[in-house]
């Protein structure tokens, strides 16, 4: 990457570009400058940055240790050292978000497919220094890295997989859901203790708009994630514990223990942190679905928890689903996405000129049944089959090739083809299955950074979870021919490599999540060919 980067020049512009936005000079700020800065304060949180466009960027920090708003001052560099700046200018750390700062910096000094430094200073301090990666034009061949993960419980464990994601080379880092949990799950759901504490709501369950901040300031206290948010740019959705465990739209969920405050204040309360800490602009919330074209690939973000109906066939919210017909799970009635969102998605996956429409997805598009026909969590698409037909039926309709989900949500590695019923009898790129249907997407589901999964209940170390997992893996196989790959034994991320004739994936893994120093390995590759949507399993170090 190093090379990279000393190859390319760096053209300063003559122009500004947005409030606040100036070219200052590379012997750094003036007093004058200075004086407009706020005399205390430090930033604790470090610094992130998201909505990567080929030419603006959005950059975020938070003031710490402040009562009052104050200014921050912000630099945006063509070098590490800050001697070719490009763009400065001053931000406001504003009270009434958390004191949180959230600057879009966009400009023709800004080129596409380049990377940039940037930091934040009060007149007597100096942030981290954060990197980031302008998207490439529309229509370059250059390979786009992405990197996904979810469901990161800090009381779980560790952050080994962050560690790992940060020394790596991606343009962007997604997480698709699950970025705080409001109460701990962990202390239930795993044979073992936790191994960290959350003391940011007195009864342990965040319901207040104060509570969820904490949350964040919990959550940002992990060095590795902090290295994350300020080498990559990372963009963000949420699931269902950034507010309350398996809600849907306006309906509580079933998991909340002491109700202080009323759903619809909670999940205000919710959004507004999640908006506050997140690297992205403020205006337009709650809304959060969009897309983001990087050049030889553009992503899709989704929003599959505001506008839901209601959970079919599970009135508690168990984490498994009592059995559930057809004729209830693909009722047209109910909807995962709302109108105008899976309206939106059909027409911007219509729209895109980019080779590979990369879907983030909160939950599982392909069925996870047992026995087959039967879904084990209808939380999934699987209670939603007719927006799942929906979708897939315009993608085949309308020639849209190249199509792949990557999802969160279920703390297991899986990887899969997608067909209009979310199922498959046969696999194979020569196959179509007389039923179901041919596939029409793929679907790469990522390990939680920490959070347990089922094996997770009654395995205490690694040797156990393999054990427990390689009977637990062969019975969803068998369930679900659609599935080239499942493992839950082990926790971790995912990396996307978009190139001209195909896309490669890689799962990172821990080896234990419960360890801070636990190493990481590949554990699964796999391949898609353009124009053909069928997951090629290229292997790894354990057998699928």
């Amino acid at each position: 990457m190093s090379k990279r980067i000393d190859r390319r020049t760096f053209v300063r512009s003559a122009l500004t570009a947005g409030a606040g936005v100036l070219l200052a000079p590379s012997a750094g700020w003036s007093a004058a400058q200075k004086a407009r800065l706020a005399t205390e304060g430090a930033f604790a949180q470090g610094v992130a940055s998201g909505e990567p466009a080929t030419k603006a960027i959005t950059l975020w920090t938070r003031l710490d240790g402040v009562t009052a708003s104050a200014n921050v001052g912000y630099e945006v560099a063509a070098d590490a050292g800050f001697a070719k700046v490009v763009a400065s200018g001053t931000a406001a750390a504003d009270a009434a978000a958390d004191f949180t700062v959230h600057q879009r910096v966009s400009g023709a000094f800004l080129k596409p497919g380049e990377q940039y430094y940037y930091r934040f200073k009060t007149a007597l301090d100096s942030s981290p220094v954060g990197r980031f990666r302008t998207a490439r034009p529309a229509g370059s061949s250059e390979t786009v890295r992405i990197a996904f993960f979810s469901c990161q419980e800090f009381i779980a464990g560790f952050y080994a997989a962050h560690r790992d994601l940060a020394a790596q080379d991606v343009d962007l880092v997604v997480c698709l859901g699950d970025y705080i949990y409001e109460q701990a799950f962990a202390s239930t759901g795993s044979a073992n203790a936790p191994v960290r504490t959350d003391d940011s709501a007195a009864d342990g369950e965040a319901q207040t708009l104060a509570e969820y901040r904490r949350k964040y300031s919990l959550y940002h206290s992990d060095a590795n994630l902090r290295a994350v948010r300020r080498h990559f740019a990372l963009v963000g959705e949420w699931d269902d514990h950034e507010v309350e465990d398996n809600y849907a739209g306006d309906l509580p969920g079933g998991a909340a223990k002491n109700r202080r405050v009323p759903f619809a204040e909670r999940r205000a309360n919710g959004y507004r942190a999640w908006f506050e800490h997140m690297p992205r602009r403020l205006a337009g919330q709650p809304k959060i679905y969009g897309s983001l074209p990087l050049g030889g690939a553009e992503l899709f973000v989704l929003d599959s928890r505001q506008y839901r109906g209601d959970q079919p066939c599970n009135p508690t919210d168990a984490a498994l689903s009592a059995p559930c017909p057809p004729t209830t799970t693909d009722d047209p009635s109910r909807t995962l996405l709302g109108s105008e969102q899976k309206a939106w998605l059909k027409g911007a996956l219509s729209a895109s000129r980019a080779r590979w429409k990369v879907i983030a997805n909160q939950v599982m598009i392909c069925s996870l049944d047992a026995p087959p026909h039967n879904p084990l969590n209808t939380d999934s698409w699987d209670g939603y089959g007719a927006d799942r037909q929906e979708l897939v039926d315009h993608i085949a309709a309308d020639a849209i090739d190249d199509v792949t989900f990557v999802t969160g949500d279920i703390h297991t590695f899986f990887a899969g083809d997608v067909t209009r019923t979310g199922r498959q009898t046969v696999r194979g790129e020569d196959r179509v299955d007389p039923v179901n249907g041919p596939s029409r997407a793929t679907e790469f589901v990522g390990g939680a950074i920490t959070s347990p999964g089922i094996v997770d209940r009654a395995a205490s170390t690694e040797t156990e979870r393999v054990a427990a997992a390689a009977a637990a893996d062969a019975a969803v196989l068998a369930n679900n021919p659609h599935l080239a790959y499942a493992n839950q034994a082990y926790k971790g991320y995912c990396i996307l490599e978009a190139g001209a004739g195909q896309l490669d994936v890689r799962y990172q893994a821990v080896h234990e999540q419960r360890d801070p120093n636990s190493g990481t390995f590949t554990l699964r590759r796999f391949r898609v060919d353009s124009g053909q949507p069928v997951v090629i399993d290229q292997g790894g170090p354990l057998p699928a």
